[in-house]
């Protein structure tokens, strides 16, 4: 927009006002507000009465109020200035000051003198610049906003101490504002009458951002602009809907966006370049991290710190005929490769990595007359999935109360959950997964093949019925004491369900960890041999309305709706209502069609919950779920780790206990223990 918009071309400005007149970058992006400002302020700019010199920019910070108000600048030829307004202003900041100018004789005190001087509001008042003023909206004292109010006037005039002032032609103020940040007041009613053309500064649309983006930082990948710029909308959509005081702004954007591409790791650079700056409060965190797992931006995120992992800062160079680089010499081969991969200057080591097939992308086929026919990729909507999940989750709670009908617990309020994960419950995955599967892949390799041999070996073990007897079953209590013929279509018949106490004692000398790794393990070893899992957690007493608590994070009964991640959701609450959980826990494993059938309970104490669950009672109540589950062919097996060690062994037998002294060996022990039932 280059000189189309000056308002005053028969002008000549000074040298300091030329050099005052910003020039804008390179870099600069021209939004709709910046047109419609420029066409609004030029088109009444001869009309009297009608001309607009006051203009009110009012958004969140981040939004580009100020970098706006410099674009009017160069727009219209005429020099900026600004200044910032804070709570204690006075008028002398305002109208200037008269302050006295000592001798040069310091001992001579009569013949002090007093000069005035103007203040960057009377400056650019009288010589017809363009003012910002940032955040009149602080101002505590009523009588310099009536100050304000009056230099505003079109014709409006300020008193000096020294002489009257009337406003030039061509003075334009800018009042560039945030809303409902701490300390700033609403906008004083006669100073917003005063504006005759306000913007609500928002952040701009996301083909915008993108495009600021790649200016600023140089970036040409569209799908990595694309995701930033939608979880940085996200986030300040987010943090407005729930009352957060932050904003996720341009700024945000700009300098997350810069430090991926320096090398920074995308999620912890997430953290510090965005997240962080909205706010810093758990709580609050928690709800920005939930927001973007239930839009779905994580897995993006993680594609993209793979792809960028992957890609090792190589750079795609595509041959064609016609000039090549000025690097290259003019004599070029004519082998030369019609695709090359070179290496960026940042890059490092080597990169042979195969083509990854998208998995949502169906192949092509042709049709009847040859021609080819194309699929589009099936992506599932984010509405479709969430209406899964909730009808999943209904149907559990359901299924629950359903399990626990006729029993003593029957009328006790049930509400099972389905934690989501958030950014933070990823990096803590990985974390806890590297240290965890070197051991994990050993027990793998050594029980894979044992796998493929069961399904045609001549005989399957453990059986309660067949045609060969094996007397050293005889010291089991599973009735279990024959082996059959194992067709070759069979696969090992066994179905895992863990069980993980989430009172609040389980908070206290790393159990809580220690449960978190054992969940990790045995969902990583269950999944790699394809074993089918009930990863749960529980608790009691969470409220009056939810005397027991059921935590859904792993069910095989709808694998596609798992996410392994929410494993980290695991934590402390209240109470424990042991009894309850085991028995919803044995009742779903009853439903599974897999012949063996593994629970294991993880927990630190004796059961304990509100309306007398508690001492001889919860353990009668325990002890009648063991007996009632094992005759119906279900296997227990308790992991104590706490003070409690003797009583669990008591409620659960000598057979069905393992006792964990050291907690960092209960991931590697259920693993374990897990692969001598296959």
């Amino acid at each position: 927009m280059e000189n189309q918009w000056l308002l005053s071309p028969a002008r000549q400005l000074t040298e300091e006002e030329k050099f005052l007149v910003w020039q804008k970058p390179v870099t600069h992006i021209e939004s709709d507000a910046e047109h419609r400002i420029c066409a609004e302020v030029y088109r009444n700019w001869t009309r009297g009465e009608m001309k607009i010199t006051n203009i009110l920019l009012e958004g969140d910070a981040g939004s580009g109020k100020t970098q706006l108000a410099k674009a009017l600048s160069a727009d219209f030829g005429l020099p900026y200035t600004k200044v910032t307004c804070f709570a204690d202003m006075d008028k002398s900041d305002v109208l200037g000051s008269i302050l006295p100018v000592l001798p040069k004789d310091e001992n001579n005190t009569e013949d002090v003198t007093y000069k005035y001087y103007p203040s960057e509001i009377v400056r650019a008042y009288e010589n017809g610049w363009l003012l910002e003023i940032q955040e009149p909206t602080v101002i505590r004292d009523t009588a310099v906003l009536m100050a304000l109010n009056s230099a505003l006037e079109p014709d409006g005039s300020i008193n000096l101490p020294t002489r009257i002032v009337h406003r030039h032609p061509d003075f334009i103020a800018v009042i560039t504002t945030n809303r409902g940040y701490n300390g700033c007041r609403p906008l004083n009613e006669a100073l917003r009458d005063r504006v005759q053309h306000s913007e609500k500064m928002d952040l701009p649309s996301v083909e915008v951002m993108m495009k600021r983006a790649a200016a600023k930082t140089g970036c040409t990948d569209e799908g990595l602009l694309l995701t930033f710029a939608r979880i940085i909308v996200l986030l300040d959509q987010t943090a407005k809907a729930n009352a957060i005081k932050g904003v996720a702004g341009m700024r945000s954007y700009f300098f997350w966006l810069d430090a991926v591409l320096q090398g920074s790791e995308t999620v912890d650079a997430l953290y510090h370049k965005v997240i962080y700056k909205i706010t810093t409060d758990p709580d609050e965190i928690v709800i920005l991290e939930q927001a973007l797992s239930k839009h779905g931006m994580l897995p993006e995120l993680e594609e993209i710190s793979q792809r960028r992992m992957k890609t090792n800062g190589e750079v795609m160079e595509i041959h064609t005929e016609g000039t090549m680089e000025a690097e290259f010499s003019n004599t070029v081969p004519d082998n030369i490769p019609a695709v090359a991969l070179r290496k960026s200057a940042d890059s490092e080591g080597h990169s042979n990595y195969d083509a990854e097939n998208a998995a949502d992308t169906q192949s092509s086929d042709n049709g009847e007359d040859g021609d080819p026919i194309y699929h589009e990729l099936q992506q599932k909507n984010n509405v479709e999935l969430e209406q899964q999940r909730r009808d999943f989750r209904k149907h559990l709670n359901q299924q629950a109360r359903e399990m626990v009908k006729g029993s003593s617990h029957e009328k006790v309020n049930l509400i099972v959950h389905r934690p989501e994960a958030t950014l933070a419950h990823h990096r803590e995955y990985h974390q806890i997964a590297s240290a965890l599967m070197p051991v994990i892949r050993e027990l793998v390799r050594k029980t894979v093949p044992l796998l493929e041999h069961e399904v045609s070996t001549e005989f399957a073990k453990s059986r309660v019925y067949g045609t060969r007897f094996h007397a050293e079953k005889l010291a089991s209590p599973d009735f279990h004491y024959y082996s059959q013929k194992c067709p070759p279509d069979e696969e090992p018949s066994l179905a895992v369900a863990l069980r993980i106490d989430e009172s609040a004692s389980m908070s206290a000398f790393g159990r809580l960890d220690a449960a978190k790794k054992a969940a990790v393990a045995v969902y990583e070893f269950c999944e790699s041999c394809k074993i089918p899992m009930l990863i749960y957690g529980d608790t009691a007493d969470r409220s009056s309305l939810e005397r027991m608590s059921l935590y859904s994070y792993i069910d095989y009964e709808n694998a596609a709706l798992n996410d392994k991640y929410c494993l980290m959701a695991i934590q402390g609450h209240s109470n424990n209502r042991d009894g309850m959980a085991l028995r919803i826990l044995a009742e779903k494993l009853m439903k599974a069609p897999q012949k063996t059938k593994l629970l294991i309970s993880i927990s630190d104490g004796q059961p304990k919950a509100m309306q007398d669950y508690t001492g001889e009672t919860a353990i009668a109540d325990m002890k009648g779920v063991l007996q009632e589950y094992s005759r119906k062919g279900v296997l227990f097996l308790a992991a104590a780790i706490g003070q409690d060690k003797e009583t669990i062994c008591d409620i659960y037998g000598q057979e069905r206990f393992l006792d964990i002294t050291d907690l960092r060996q209960l991931p590697a022990r259920l693993v374990q223990v897990i692969a001598k039932y296959l």
